[in-house]
């Protein structure tokens, strides 16, 4: 019996022998993370029983060592290993149900991501993926001179792309909260006398990338910086009190809070500088610091415009974008940045307008004299 071509189903993508040995890379890798990660919370908690009760000093110190480097590593290597196992999950069930078709493609990048559009073959766009690449390999497996890829699974929701040939795997995923930059053109500037249009340049606004007329371009300036005419008060060393401050009335409530929760805790071992039977666990006042921070810099922030640092200083906080005062959501979004940014610096993820994330603080008297708010 001969079969039509068109009622041939085309072979699952993991049926390619490129793809299978693709699929093998990194296996060993992602589960021993993984699996160190597990390891080391019973490690962890072996550690904090342990503490307490050797009665060597150096032994003592040994097992604080070993809470804080079991601690890292559970920090770093569980959520790691399992957000890498969780992804190959998806990968390998999108190339066990779905076969490897050829799409033309639009490549759009910033800094830190990089999203690739499925095309039609009217070159209308189908959907808008962004591809799972760490910073360092954007522009790597496609860029803007790739013109077709190979994809395997939904468009609507996520796959695998690869360069023709099916040898390069990439986990791509439609994505709300990350969607790519949309270029616009204003279409309603009037020609000049000799009927051209004028040149077109790409500009930042309110979290988009548009298109605008060289003439019209100029970035608005950014409101709160040193020399922004619309604060003239002087505020530089008032600002640098108001942090202190505030960073001092966190580490006194985490440190306060955490002495009044630890039954152990013995103040004349502070004194005798025997940091090892004081009696609190260093993640309980590191936790109530951040408790101290998230409350005075989202909560009391959101309601008032200010901390109590700034209040005592006469500062507000506004948005640097625009002058008006951020927002709760604004305000969260900022802390968890800033509880972020140590490993954001060692080359993780991050947002692109990173400089929205610093919010300035002006004088109250600037404010009320005719700033925005």
């Amino acid at each position: 019996m001969i079969v039509p071509n068109e009622m041939i189903t085309p072979p699952p993508a993991k049926a390619h022998p490129t793809t299978r040995a693709a699929m093998r890379k990194g296996r060993i890798a992602r589960w021993l993370l993984f699996l160190v990660g597990v390891g080391s919370l019973p490690l962890t908690v072996f550690f904090i029983d342990l503490q307490p009760r050797v009665a060597s000093k150096n032994l003592a110190t040994l097992a604080s060592l070993g809470i804080s480097l079991s601690a890292l590593v559970l920090g770093i290597a569980l959520p790691i290993g399992g957000t890498l196992l969780w992804i190959n999950r998806r990968r390998r069930k999108a190339l066990r149900r779905f076969p490897w078709v050829s799409w033309p493609v639009r490549y759009i990048a910033t800094r830190r991501y990089e999203w690739v559009q499925l095309l039609d073959q009217h070159r209308v766009p189908v959907s808008t993926l962004i591809l799972s690449t760490w910073p360092r390999d954007i522009g790597k497996l496609v860029n803007h001179s790739t013109s077709e890829i190979w994809f395997a699974g939904d468009p609507n929701k996520y796959g695998i792309v690869s360069r023709p040939g099916g040898g390069d795997l990439r986990y791509a995923y439609r994505s709300r909260f990350r969607p790519a930059p949309q270029f616009t053109f204003r279409t309603d500037e009037t020609q000049s006398n000799t009927g051209l249009r004028p040149e077109y340049q790409l500009v930042r606004e309110r979290g988009h990338t548009v298109m605008k007329p060289v003439d019209e371009s100029a970035v608005p300036k950014r409101h709160g910086g040193r020399n922004d005419e619309r604060y003239p008060a002087p505020r530089m060393l008032r600002r640098v009190l108001a942090f202190l401050l505030d960073w001092v009335i966190h580490v006194g409530c985490g440190i306060g809070a955490a002495v009044a929760v630890s039954p152990a805790f013995a103040p004349d071992a502070i004194t005798r500088h025997d940091w090892q039977h004081v009696g609190i666990k260093p993640i309980v006042p590191i936790g109530f610091f951040l408790a101290a921070s998230a409350f005075d810099r989202v909560v009391i922030q959101s309601i008032f415009h200010t901390t109590i640092g700034k209040a005592l200083f006469g500062l507000v906080v506004i948005r640097p974008q625009d002058g008006e005062y951020p927002s709760f959501g604004r305000l969260l979004a900022v802390w968890l940045l800033h509880v972020y940014l140590p490993y954001g610096l060692l080359g993780g993820p991050g947002p692109d307008d990173l400089e929205n994330y610093f919010l300035p603080a002006v004088r109250r008297r600037d404010i009320r004299r005719g700033g925005t708010p």
